[in-house]
């Protein structure tokens, strides 16, 4: 059974932007590309991965791309 946690979201932190302490993001899109020798499917799939960019500087934090660059 899943319980309701209560969150007050004043006790939480925000995030910042690494480069301009900019606290507000933009949702971006990173596109992956998994080839056909890979894919599951057996043809060439491209993945849309959604992360998020500073609205002020435009500046990705490392922390959005963990697991995602080569």
């Amino acid at each position: 059974m899943k319980q309701n946690i209560n969150i007050d979201l004043n006790n939480v932190d925000n995030i910042k932007c690494d480069e301009c302490e900019n606290e507000t993001f933009t949702p971006v899109f990173m596109i992956k590309y998994l080839s056909a020798l890979m894919s599951p499917s057996g043809q060439d799939t491209m993945i849309p991965v959604q992360l998020f960019k500073c609205s002020k500087c435009a500046h990705v934090n490392e922390r959005f791309l963990e697991g995602l660059t080569n």
